[in-house]
């Protein structure tokens, strides 16, 4: 496997997902990478969202 075969997998919180996330940029470079969110909530320590 080569690394450009390689799939990100980020975990950030939902207060990230809702302010960085939602910029142009941030939303782009998660489609070119193909990087995969998995959103959680700290507080209740429960997954919240899982992006493709």
């Amino acid at each position: 496997m080569s690394e450009s075969d390689r799939i990100l997998d980020l975990g950030v919180t939902v207060d990230t997902f809702e302010s960085f996330f939602q910029e142009k940029f941030s939303q782009e470079a998660v489609k070119v990478y193909q990087v995969k969110l998995l959103i959680y909530n700290p507080v209740e320590e429960i997954i919240t969202e899982w992006k493709n």
